[in-house]
Order: structure tokens, then C-alpha cells, then sequence
């Protein structure tokens, strides 16, 4: 896989120079291995039942819990896979039993080994968990780690009873050891919604999210774009790196990081419900709460109330997506909001860093599984050192990994010829074979980008006399769109190409 070193990287060790995000509330633990498992099914022998099919090697999996398909409204698993399927991935889906997390990740394997890109989990499904001590204190943690999901070929193992610096040999159920090749073989998010029921009915919600997963990919959002990212005092003096990293995918970064202007009173009134599509909020927190200095706090009861017009969420808050917790902010964000659609966040303490390494793919195009992923092959590239294990092996993505962030605002949403009003762009051959040919309304200088179904550029070239030409002899067949720029104006049209 393709590793993107980008120019945003802080000097020196950012893991010594970045204080760790942690969880200051001694009285908000976040939710032991045995309380969550003593709330589990018995694990059985992994079954596999297929839902819908895929039509080639399967690409992305979309695995549901036993009997959870039963529970979705009439024709919205095929509106999703097809909304897949336009983004060029063959799709399957099925349903499984609840077997030991290995069984799953051995199912994972096969298919990985005959083409598979990603996948989904959908309901209550097996949650791997880690130990790890904290390698520049005495602490340590116990967390479910999915990240064990998406490196298929690393060596993860259970060598010590407890935290291995208590040094005490044998197994008791807790990935501790890791070796070998730890790159990312897929990429994987988790759709949870079971734990979120006092906030509403999961059947209703999990439907609401699905219907509000395909309206957005169709009708996307209005220019001008806006995100938000939200520092608090500890990470203040980065705020600026974090800003710019962002900014690889939203022309329009509003940057809050002065000392002391963070606070729930104002992330609530005047953050969560204003015009901001992405959400970046760097806080020290449990899985319930914000905790904003001076305060107040943000509780994860106040996040639906606020009405939240965000889609995504960077949650760099200690343990804000441990999917095993009830009511945990990072669900509540991406489900029970009537705009979320994917976060990306931790289980335990720790967050995302090297943040260029993720929003520079997300620039491109790629979706929120493939620059994920991408980010990981950076961290991981070389080995995990002791910190890059604690700081990450806790990350997740919740929600469909495929949605692509700058889709929209890169105007691949499909183009009817009409452009903005003033420019106009149409195809001189459609379909076309060896070349696709564009005339434009205007003779000034200008840049036409190509971008194939799933929103990645394929192309691109100067414009200089009213017509675009690009050289289609080596695409796979299928639906392409140009997007042309001239004096910062843009218009869009779309195009067959059919194979040779």
C-alpha cells in the first residue's frame, strides 16, 4: 500500500512532546473486560450465512450480527450495498453466529486473501481485547483493540497473566505481545447502536442511520465547507499543526486553541450546533464526558440536545469510542445524532497522531477506511514502538468506513453539464473509448481534474483552449467525472468509459 509522506510532522518525538490523553474522572471507569463480557452471548462456532452475494471476488464485507438483517426496513441493505457498489467495490453481505474473536479474524483472512479491501461489523459482535502497560509510568490499560481485525497477518499474543511488567507467564484471554509485520492487511469500522438504547430504539436508529448514510452520499452538503477543530489547553500550542493538517481536506478551518476559550458552555451553544461538517475536538475525556479546562464539562446526554450538524468526528479524547461502553460519546456522535455518519477515535487513552499521514489521503478522495488504513501503514511501518502501542492500538473507526468526506466537496457528485451557471462543460463523446473529450464555455487558462467512481483523481491536465482531452486507453470501464476549474470557478460533467 501506497505510504503518504506528507510535510506536516512536528519536530522531535511527538509521542514524548504530547501529553497523552487520559481519562480524569477516577470515578468514570471506562467499563471492565468482565462487566462487558458478562453481558455477552456464549461464543459458538463461527456460521456464516450469505445475505447478498457478491457478483465478483468480494471486496467489502459487511458482517451482521445473527439475525440482525431481520430488523432492517425493506430495501435499505440493498440501497446501501448498491451505494457501495457505485463507488466501484463488489459487495457481499452476511450474517454470523458470536464466536471467539480468532474465528472471525480467520474468516477475515480467507477473504482478504482472495481480494478483500474492507469491512464492516454490524451489532454485537466479537470485541478483541488488549492489555498494555504504559511504558513511562506504572499504569496500564485493558481495552477492546479492532484494530486486531485489520492487521491479518501480524503475530498478536497472550503470553502474561495480567500487565506482562507484573511478570507473570501463562494466558488470560488479553492480547499482550506483538510482533511480526503489524501493517494493516483491511480496513474495518464498527456499527454498534445496541448500548445506545436510552437515547432511542436501535432498530430505529441503527434504519435512521443507514437512510441517512445514503441521503448524504446523494445529495451531499452546500458549499462553503466548514470544519472545526476544538483545543484544548494542553495541546493549545499544537493547535495550529492540527489545523493545517485538516485543512489538507477543508479550505475553511475554524481553529479555536487560545487558553481557557474551550468550555462546554460554548462547545454546546455555539460549536456542536453550528455550520461545521467535520468536528476535531482535543480533549482530556472519559467515555462519557469532555472534560474542558477551566469547565464546565461536556456530558454525553447534552451532544443530541445540541442538534450537532457535523457528519464526522476526530475524537482525540481519552477512550470516547470504547464501543463496549454504553452511551459512549463517539456512538452518540455517529448514531443517535440526526447528522453523524463516522468518527474515528480511541477505546482507551491515547488518540490519533501524524495527522497529515490521514487527512492527505481523505484530500484525494480515498474514504474514511482507506486513509485510515493508510495511517496505519505510517505508524506501523519499521514495527510499533512501545509509545505508537499505547497511543494506538485502542484507535477504531465507528460508522461505514467507505463514505468519502471530500466527495462532495471535490464535486464528484455527479455533473449534469449545467456547471455553476457561468461555466458550463459538457463531453463531446459519451460514452468513449480511447479519449474523453470536454469542451468548456471558456477560452482562459484553466485545470481539469478526472476523478473515477470512488472519488480518487486519475488524472489530470492544463486547460488552455476551451477543450480537455484525456487518455482513457488504460481506465477500467465505467462511470468517470471531470471536474473543470477556471478563475475559481468549477463546473462538472460525467462520463462513460467502455472498456477496450
Amino acid at each position: 500500500m501506497l505510504l503518504f509522506f506528507v510535510p506536516l510532522i512536528m519536530l522531535g518525538d511527538v509521542y514524548d512532546e504530547t501529553p497523552l490523553t487520559i481519562n480524569p474522572f477516577p470515578d468514570e471507569a471506562p467499563g471492565t473486560y468482565q462487566e462487558w463480557i458478562g453481558g455477552q452471548p456464549e461464543t459458538v462456532p463461527l456460521r456464516v450465512r450469505t445475505v447478498i452475494s457478491a457478483d465478483d471476488v468480494t471486496e467489502f464485507i459487511i458482517i451482521f450480527e445473527e439475525g440482525l438483517t431481520d430488523s432492517l426496513e425493506s430495501g435499505l441493505l440493498e440501497q446501501w450495498t448498491g451505494d457501495m457498489a457505485s463507488q466501484g467495490l463488489t459487495v457481499e453481505a452476511v450474517e454470523v453466529t458470536y464466536s471467539e474473536p480468532e474465528e472471525l479474524k480467520l474468516y477475515l483472512t480467507g477473504l482478504w486473501e482472495a481480494g478483500l479491501e474492507g469491512g464492516v461489523l454490524v451489532g454485537n459482535l466479537p470485541a478483541p481485547w488488549s492489555i498494555k502497560d504504559d511504558n513511562s509510568s506504572d499504569a496500564g490499560e485493558m481495552f477492546p483493540s479492532d484494530y486486531f481485525y485489520m492487521d491479518l497477518d501480524g503475530s498478536w499474543q497472550d503470553l502474561w497473566i495480567g500487565y506482562p511488567s507484573e511478570g507473570v507467564p501463562g494466558s488470560d484471554g488479553f492480547y499482550d505481545t506483538w510482533s511480526g509485520d503489524l501493517g494493516p492487511e483491511i480496513y474495518m469500522g464498527r456499527i454498534k447502536v445496541d448500548n445506545l438504547s436510552v437515547l432511542g430504539d436501535p432498530t430505529e436508529m441503527l434504519n435512521t442511520y443507514l437512510q441517512r448514510n445514503h441521503d448524504w452520499r446523494i445529495n451531499g452538503d452546500p458549499e462553503p465547507l466548514t470544519a472545526l477543530c476544538y483545543v484544548d489547553n494542553d495541546w493549545s500550542a499544537w493547535g495550529t499543526s492540527y489545523s493545517d493538517a485538516m485543512e489538507y481536506v477543508y479550505d475553511d478551518v475554524v481553529m479555536v486553541n487560545q487558553v481557557d476559550s474551550t468550555n462546554g458552555t460554548d462547545y454546546i451553544e455555539n460549536r456542536l450546533p453550528g455550520p461545521f461538517v467535520w468536528i476535531s475536538p482535543f480533549v482530556h475525556s472519559s467515555p462519557w464526558t469532555h472534560a474542558w479546562e477551566p469547565g464546565p464539562s461536556t456530558q454525553w446526554n447534552q451532544i443530541v440536545p445540541a442538534l450537532p450538524e457535523a457528519h464526522f468526528y476526530n475524537l482525540f479524547a481519552c477512550s470516547n469510542a470504547r464501543f463496549t461502553t454504553p452511551r459512549n460519546m463517539g456512538g452518540v456522535y455517529t448514531f443517535a445524532t440526526s447528522t453523524g455518519l463516522a468518527s474515528v477515535g480511541s477505546t482507551k487513552s491515547g488518540a490519533m497522531l501524524h495527522f497529515g499521514q490521514f487527512y492527505f489521503p481523505l484530500s484525494l478522495g480515498d474514504s474514511m477506511g482507506e486513509a485510515y488504513s493508510e495511517w496505519w501503514e505510517y505508524i506501523a511501518a519499521g514495527g510499533l514502538s512501545p509509545s505508537e502501542e499505547y497511543w494506538h492500538l485502542g484507535m477504531v473507526i465507528l460508522g461505514d468506513p467507505t463514505l468519502i468526506p471530500a466527495m462532495h466537496m471535490l464535486g464528484i457528485e455527479g455533473g449534469s453539464g449545467t456547471g455553476s451557471g457561468i461555466l458550463q462543460v459538457s463531453a463531446s463523446t459519451n460514452p468513449c473509448r480511447s479519449a474523453a473529450i470536454f469542451n468548456v464555455n471558456s477560452v482562459a487558462a484553466g485545470i481539469a481534474v478526472l476523478y473515477d467512481a470512488s472519488g480518487r483523481v486519475v488524472a489530470e491536465t492544463d486547460m488552455q483552449t476551451g477543450t480537455c482531452i484525456f487518455d482513457v486507453s488504460d481506465l477500467a470501464g465505467g462511470l468517470y467525472t471531470v471536474r473543470v476549474t477556471v478563475e475559481g470557478i468549477s463546473a462538472t460533467e460525467s462520463v462513460i468509459v467502455l472498456s477496450e
